[in-house]
């Protein structure tokens, strides 16, 4: 059998599950991970990563999740992950986030965990490894929380409420819908009726020790992974684990971890149903096929599956993108993937999902089958693959390239789920698959997933509830799913250009001058045109190059009143248009391969380009930087479905209580200027796609000598300052300096208040209290306040969310915005989602807590946030983005943020925090509360 015919038969056998799977070969194990298994069952991973220096990340596994719940212990396995933060054997009551806090981790931020059906997961990252006692206290964290944790009644008393309000945050009407309609996807099995957030009368009702009994019984050693990495001694860090777990002991009859099954359906299942807050009309497709096996995924026929599958799913994505910009398509956008069916694990899908225009649910869906048909009929085309074999490839490749500076995350994730090939051994199998697994392969496995019978055939709508829509009927859908497949297609043409980006070189310009900053170490150059040019190597990541261009203009160089609704959504619409002889779509596949991403952005006063590369594909991110600054394109299409999207998730604005709420912050903010809410429906059709593009060329073209072009990254100086001499200084510079028409913000000033009460399906109150102020902008006064607004967090996070029980979670933030005087409009923040009947004292408390600070500042919390910033200041200086930021903030403001920022840290004490607040926040220009009241 010819090798090509050997892979056609290969994926066809691994798609139908058959035992061809068993007899591939082993991926071989990352040699770098130190895995081992206690003779209780404990598996545990642990990798040396010096990149970032001096931290590591800790994670506790579980294989344990709502799945494992019976009927009367709905939502336990939820409760209980809560309940780890709240108490345990060394670290009783809050005390184990306040350890964290004072060794630099944020809660939050660096601490979190999350419960899933099948698992539960803790953890806490970028944890300074310099002192051997803070690991280890660690690790005495991680043995807590696999079989030391409290759950006192208090404890428990105490959390019920904090799990009813994340339950309020998350339950949206696309989710009440999901949960509504879980029993009926899931006939026969468990996943119908176990999502992780649980029942709120079983977390109200639940006695503390059938909660205790359910630790007991599902979180052992057997059912737990350790997983560390990072700036550790791999060798202490494994004795730890023997001497702290290695005598925990596992119940002779201790209960199975029995995977869920997910039993087939011959008759279709269609479930339609509809809600008042739902923004869009959504329907999920789902076609159910058998699950990889966990006991197979170290094989070679993991990534082969992985590998076809991911291959189809890009060129299916790519189709119906396309298909979107067609005026007549009824669908606003439209994706496929083949992974999970919804919760489970234990049973996949090839799944499409569809936003429909309105009142067009039965088209779009019948136009979304409708192409997944042509691909089950005529199957994708050669140059379709090889775009997605590029893309593929180059995704793998940069990885290869960093895998000496990946960050300890993308370690951890994969070994949650067991998977633990090396960078290299993973991009030598996926080049070696990619050159032996032909496009009749990938063929055949779409032919085996995508179904055209009602066999495992599972789909949900979810519709909006308003006035004058259509909802179809269950017989309707089934007609329409019938339909389709009896329809006879045309194969689908893949229209390429087979031109280059730019069929024309420009007339080179010259470097002027160059002058080097030695403190900063970047080089700064002038071009023949009068742009500047600023080049910072590094090699933070051997494979990346950050670009950002900056200039004075934005939207307040045109004139507001005139273009109103064009300018409000300006920056939205700018990705919008083509470049060259490219439309958008034929530039996505002209890049194909390419590492590559470039766009345009404004803001009220300045405008510019960003993006990134590798130094392989540095030259085409040059010409795409000069075709966006000379030869942009019109592309009608791209812009036409933008519109009708926005339009849509506009046009119920007002039934949903985040965005009414977003609306009601900005009017306070921006003292009632309509130019800073969200357009209407109505407003969105008055955008008009021929003066956006006449605005964006006028503010973009022949202006290069005003703007300053940012490299930060590992590039070779003698291949790219060719380049700008190409690319940069022949752009053409024959206008004059923008003239800003719009020349302020109207902030509001003075007291504001806003409290309001909305109709919701699950009330929930929002809060928000601002104090607003102007100051120079200053490192000093920058540190001020990110040190203070990140003790209030502190304090409101410990006494609305822990002693009040009032809010899921409650903090503070702050935000600054530069006017062009170089002064700052600056804001405190504190805000929160409250349970409605604690809101009063809550917002009472943002006041009463802020003056508290200003009393007395907290010396603990003060030196809590100090570890916080240092340690992140070395975590940060380690990547491209920190020096972008350092750099153009320095040569744009004049402000060097980088040089005495830890020294000024360290020089804060508590009354320097204190006299900040009282004598330059409190004394600012404008104190604003917006409270919005849910209501039944």
């Amino acid at each position: 059998m010819k090798l090509r015919q050997l892979f056609v038969a290969v994926i066809v056998l691994l798609s139908t599950g058959n035992a061809m799977a068993q007899q591939m070969p082993q991926i071989p194990v990352d040699k770098d991970v130190k895995i081992g298994k206690l003779d209780n069952g404990l598996t545990y991973y642990i990798r040396h990563n010096n990149f970032p220096e001096h931290v590591a990340s800790f994670y506790i596994a579980q294989k344990v999740g709502s799945i494992n719940e019976e009927e009367d212990q709905r939502g336990l396995a939820h409760l209980l992950e809560h309940l780890a933060f709240n108490g345990s054997d060394h670290f009783p009551g809050n005390s184990l986030q306040e350890y964290l806090l004072s060794i630099g981790v944020e809660y939050g931020r660096n601490l979190n965990a999350y419960t899933a059906v099948d698992k539960t997961v803790y953890y806490f990252t970028d944890v300074p490894t310099t002192r051997t006692t803070a690991v280890d206290s660690c690790m005495l964290i991680l043995k807590d929380w696999s079989n030391g944790i409290a759950l006192t009644k208090e404890a428990i008393d105490s959390e019920r409420d904090v799990v009813h309000n994340e339950y309020r945050m998350r339950m949206v009407g696309q989710q009440r819908m999901l949960e509504r309609a879980l029993p009926k996807l899931y006939p026969g099995s468990k996943y119908g009726l176990r999502m992780p957030i649980g029942l709120m009368s079983v977390i109200d009702g639940c006695d503390p020790e059938t909660l205790r009994a359910y630790y007991r019984k599902w979180y052992r050693p057997d059912n737990q992974a350790i997983i560390i990495v990072g700036d550790v001694d791999i060798n202490h860090i494994e004795e730890q684990i023997k001497k702290l777990f290695g005598d925990i002991k596992v119940p002779a009859d201790a209960a199975k971890v029995i995977p869920e099954a997910v039993p087939d359906n011959n008759e279709a299942i269609y479930v339609i149903d509809k809600d008042k807050e739902q923004q869009i009309d959504l329907a999920l497709l789902n076609m159910k096929h058998e699950a990889f096996p966990d006991s197979l995924k170290s094989s070679v026929a993991y990534l082969m599956t992985n590998y076809v599958s991911t291959a189809m799913n890009m060129m299916l994505n790519d189709r119906l993108t396309e298909k979107a910009q067609e005026a007549d398509c009824p669908f606003l956008q439209a994706m496929c993937e083949d992974g999970d069916f919804l919760l489970s694990r234990t049973k996949d899908a090839f799944s499409l999902t569809v936003v429909a225009k309105p009142n067009q649910m039965k088209e779009a869906i019948a136009a979304t089958l409708r192409e997944a048909k042509r691909v089950k009929d005529f199957g994708f085309t050669a140059t379709e693959y090889a775009r997605a074999k590029d893309n593929i490839i180059s995704s793998i490749e940069k990885a290869y390239t960093n895998r000496d500076k990946m960050k300890n995350e993308q370690f951890t994730s994969q070994y949650v789920d067991h998977f633990i090939p090396s960078v290299a051994d993973e991009y030598q199998l996926y080049q070696q698959l990619s050159s032996m697994i032909p496009v009749e392969a990938v063929n055949e496995y779409a032919k085996q997933l995508i179904c055209d019978n009602d066999t495992n055939f599972v789909s949900l709508v979810m519709m909006r509830e308003a006035e004058g829509a259509a909802y179809p009927t269950e017989q309707e859908l089934a007609e329409v799913v019938k339909g389709v497949r009896a329809e006879q297609l045309t194969a689908y043409v893949d229209n390429v250009k087979q031109e280059p980006l730019m069929a024309v070189m420009p007339k080179a310009g010259k470097i002027k001058s160059t002058k080097e900053n030695t403190k900063l170490g970047y080089k700064e150059m002038v071009l023949s045109n009068g742009a500047k040019v600023v080049l910072k190597k590094t090699d933070f990541k051997d494979d990346e190059i950050r670009f950002y261009a900056e200039a004075k203009g934005g939207t307040s160089a045109f004139d507001r009143q005139k273009d109103f609704q064009n300018l409000r959504l300006f920056d939205d619409l700018q990705g919008l248009t083509g470049l060259g002889n490219f439309s958008s779509t034929e530039l996505e596949k002209a890049l194909a391969g390419k590492n590559v991403s470039m766009s345009r952005w404004s803001t009220s006063y300045y405008h510019g380009l960003q993006g990134s590369t590798t130094p392989k594909d540095l030259e085409t991110m040059m010409q795409l930087v000069y075709l966006n600054l000379t030869n942009i394109n019109k592309d009608q299409k791209a812009f036409d479905n933008m519109k009708n999207f926005l339009g849509t998730y506009l046009d119920n604005q007002s039934k949903n209580p985040s965005l009414v709420y977003r609306d009601s912050v900005n009017s306070v903010i921006y003292n009632g200027d309509r130019f800073y809410m969200m357009p209407k429906t109505a407003e969105i059709a008055q955008v008009d796609n021929d003066r956006i593009f006449e605005l964006t060329k006028q503010l973009f073209y022949g202006r290069a000598k005003d703007m300053t072009f940012y490299f930060v990254g590992n590039f070779d100086e003698a291949v790219i300052l060719p380049f700008i001499e190409q690319y940069i200084a022949s752009l053409p510079t024959d206008k004059k300096a923008v003239k800003l028409v719009n020349k302020q913000n109207d902030y509001a000033k003075g007291e504001r208040d806003n409290v309001f009460t909305k109709e919701m399906e699950n009330p929930q109150s929002q809060a928000r209290e601002y104090w607003q102020y102007e100051c120079p902008n200053s490192l000093r006064n920058r540190v001020l306040i990110d040190i203070a607004s990140r003790m209030l967090e502190m304090d409101y996070n410990r006494v609305i969310r822990e002693q009040m029980s009032a809010a899921y979670s409650a903090g503070a933030t702050s935000n600054t915005s530069t006017k062009l005087d170089g002064t700052t409009v600056n804001r405190v923040v504190a805000v929160a989602m409250l349970n409605p009947e604690k809101t009063a004292a809550a917002v009472e408390y943002f006041v009463k807590g802020f003056k508290a600070t200003v009393a007395k500042p907290n010396t603990e919390d003060l030196q809590k946030v100090k570890e916080i910033l240092l340690k992140q200041a070395d975590v940060n200086a380690k990547t491209n983005s920190y020096w972008m930021d350092v750099i153009s903030d320095y040569i744009e403001k004049g402000i060097d943020f980088h040089t005495d920022y830890k020294a000024t840290i360290s020089s804060v004490d508590g009354k320097a925090v204190s006299d900040f607040l009282q004598n330059t926040v409190l004394k600012g220009n404008g104190h604003f509360k917006i409270v919005m009241n849910g209501v039944k």
